[in-house]
């Protein structure tokens, strides 16, 4: 083995990758899909802390708080949750909302877990008619503009 492989393999065993992954897809209508990928133990932990226990209803919460999304005229949009499903240490969070006019103008912010982690990065993919493109958060950023 090459030492320069050596020393990545004992950095990724000493310092773990903190990161979530959000799909925001953009629906006919003006229909919202959010999909968060997040490792299951950092994301329990987070919510436990926070919220003092990890149910569908304490992880809405948790999401809601962590992850915003604003139409072009700065309006909230109300983000309905789905589901939350576990597959091997990763868990899925799906929440669905209306933004009627699309994600034209819109802002989106995505905090997860940075209040845990001061590595933690955030992926957002952006899904749109028009195409697809990714945002990436690091701590201390602000919400950004969608294209």
């Amino acid at each position: 083995m090459m030492p320069g492989r050596v020393l990545l393999g004992l950095v990724l065993a000493v310092h773990p990758l903190h990161s979530t992954h959000t799909e925001l897809r953009e629906e006919r209508g003006g229909g919202i899909t959010l999909t968060v990928r997040a490792f299951t133990d950092d994301l329990h932990a987070a919510v436990r802390a926070a919220e003092g226990s990890t149910g569908d209803s304490a992880l809405a919460r948790y999401v809601r708080r962590s992850l915003r999304l604003t139409g072009a005229g700065g309006q909230a949009v109300s983000l309905e949750w789905r589901a939350a499903r576990a597959e091997g240490n990763v868990t899925y969070l799906s929440l669905t909302g209306l933004l009627p006019g699309g994600l034209r103008g819109a802002r989106v912010q995505q905090v997860m877990l940075m209040e845990r982690f001061s590595d933690q990065v955030n992926v957002v993919q952006v899904r749109t008619p028009g195409g697809a493109t990714s945002l990436l958060f690091l701590p201390g950023q602000g919400p950004k503009a969608l294209p």
